[in-house]
Formats: structure tokens, sequence, C-alpha cells
């Protein structure tokens, strides 16, 4: 089964999960489509197509509950979108990392990327990050004891998935529900 599950005072508030089963399969097709970006041909992109599978396969490796391997695989893969300039692929990257170290209990450097992943979403008009930095930001948040912050997170994420009719808004929902549910 996977999902997230909503509970204020447990640890990893609202922790995207899936079975043991589902997470070897994701990280296994993050790992086949990286193995083929790097055998891929060289030509135009494709130095940018192994940096995204790298990303993804830190993603996968994240929710699988790896983090410190997704942490050693995404902090590379920032520097090498910084360094060549793949603003786009630095958004994610940044996201995907900071998550890693939140889970990782890298909070000061967690909550550094999750800032910048927003500052980066915002300034590039990317709503679709935007959304996904702020409810990774609010969990962060909540996890960290800053609820008020993170209350403020959910309610700008869940704005930005209502206006794009994204189906996620539940998920923003639940977590807003769990923060403001009376004793």
């Amino acid at each position: 089964m996977t999902g997230s599950t909503f509970v204020v005072g447990e640890p990893h508030f609202g922790r995207f999960t899936r079975t043991a089963e589902e997470n070897e399969d994701a990280v296994e097709a993050a790992r086949t489509d990286l193995a083929s970006a790097v055998e891929a041909a060289p030509g135009d992109g494709a130095g940018g197509a192994v940096l995204d599978a790298a990303v993804d396969l830190a993603e996968a490796l994240t929710i699988a509950g790896r983090e410190q391997e997704a942490v050693a695989l995404a902090r590379p893969a920032v520097h090498v979108a910084r360094d060549t300039g793949r603003s786009e692929t630095l958004r994610w990257a940044l996201l995907v990392l900071a998550t890693a170290e939140h889970y990782a209990d890298e909070a000061a450097a967690a909550e550094e990327d999750f800032r910048e992943a927003l500052e980066l979403a915002r300034s590039s008009g990317d709503r679709v990050l935007e959304h996904y930095t702020l409810h990774h930001l609010g969990r962060f948040l909540v996890d960290a004891g800053r609820t008020d912050e993170a209350v403020v997170c959910f309610e700008a994420c869940l704005v930005i998935r209502e206006e794009q009719g994204e189906p996620r808004a539940t998920s923003t929902r639940a977590a807003l529900a769990a923060l403001t549910a009376k004793p």
C-alpha cells in the first residue's frame, strides 16, 4: 500500500511510503534508467539525461528509506546542475536533496536546500515545483516542531494545487486538517 499518514507528534509527518515490493521495483527502474542514460550515445543533452536520471534515482532511494544513499547521489547532482547551468534540474535536485537530508536527520542542510528550491521555483515561475516544495517544506517544519510555519506552507501549497486541479490537493488538505484539528 502506498500513501501518506498525517499524525502530529509522530516522526516524519506525512512521509510518502510504498510497500517493500513497490520500493524495490521503483529503485530498480530508476537504476535501469540511469544505466540507459549513461550507456546512450554521447550527444546533445546526454549529460542532462544522466543528471536527471541520477536525481530520479535519488528520489526513489529516499522514498525507499535509503536516505544516505540518496544524499550521496543528490548532493553531487546539485553541484553538477549548478556548475553546468541546468537550472530546471538544479531546482528539482535541490528538492530531492532537501527531502533526503530531512529524513537523514540533516535538518540545517535540509532547510537551506528547501528554501533555495522554493526561491528558485518562485523566481522561475515553476508552480509545479513550488507546490511540491511547499508541501515537503511543510512536512519538514512539522517534524521540526514549527507547526505555525508549516500551516502557512501547506495553505500556500493548497492554493496552487487547487488552481492547477492537482489531485494531490487532497493530501495537502489532510495535512492541514491534522495540524488544525482541535484536541
